[in-house]
């Protein structure tokens, strides 16, 4: 007797090259504890692992955030259907495709036409030229980062407090306040950075926040320590 062995076919976008990484994962290839799906360039990899419940933890690069993205998929939504993509939250861009492999073809094809327009209206004429600036964009040197990568006021304090608010509900905002203090937390501008504290205990902490990079980095904090400032 044969057995039809479950498998599926996987492709993400290198945020380092611009190309997209293709490949085939069966249900037997994943019996071992992590599988990495990386590009021929050494930029970029894509990790599938299990969970501890049996669900897929995968974890794809982007193109336009600083950090991958994690998601998790039981078995039949990874090996079952036709086509899922996987998106990026801030940008709205699909960053992985699994499914039959035409289909995920098909969807490469139609997402490099879609980004060259979205590149296109931010004012790249290219990959390669979009590349270019988010290297820039990232290394670090104010002086050039790219405008189209700088975030005004508005939208950053729009994150932060939706931030605050969410981890201070969950109890994930860590200050000097006592047991049965308080706490009242907020937040202000200081150039590149945005200064959070407490106005109960004093305690602060800045994080940089000076471009959508950095904006979507702190989408993804599930943590914030506040401490007296020295």
């Amino acid at each position: 007797m044969v057995l039809n062995a479950k498998e599926t076919t996987l492709a993400y976008r290198c945020p380092v090259c611009g190309k997209f990484i293709l490949g085939l994962v069966g249900l037997f290839t994943l019996s071992g504890d992590l599988i990495k799906l990386k590009c021929d360039c050494g930029g970029s990899e894509l990790t599938i692992a299990y969970t501890a419940d049996r669900k897929l933890r995968i974890t794809v690069p982007c193109l336009f955030c600083p950090s991958p993205h994690s998601y998790l998929l039981s078995s039949d939504a990874f090996f079952d259907r036709e086509l899922l993509a996987l998106t990026c939250t801030l940008s709205s861009v699909d960053v992985c495709f699994i499914g039959k492999k035409e289909k995920v073809l098909e969807a490469a094809k139609a997402s490099d036409r879609e980004l060259l327009a979205l590149l296109e209206e931010m004012g790249f004429d290219s990959f390669g030229e979009f590349l270019s600036g988010r290297s820039a964009a990232t290394d670090g040197s104010g002086d050039n980062v790219d405008r189209e990568y700088r975030m005004d006021y508005a939208q950053i304090e729009e994150i932060v407090r939706f931030m605050l608010v969410e981890l201070a509900e969950d109890g994930d905002i860590l200050c000097g306040c006592r047991e049965g203090d308080t706490a009242r937390y907020d937040f202000e501008f200081c150039g590149d950075s945005v200064r959070i504290f407490c106005h109960t205990c004093g305690c602060e902490t800045s994080i940089p926040m000076s471009s959508t990079l950095a904006a979507n980095a702190f989408l993804h904090t599930d943590r914030i320590i506040l401490e007296r400032k020295k």
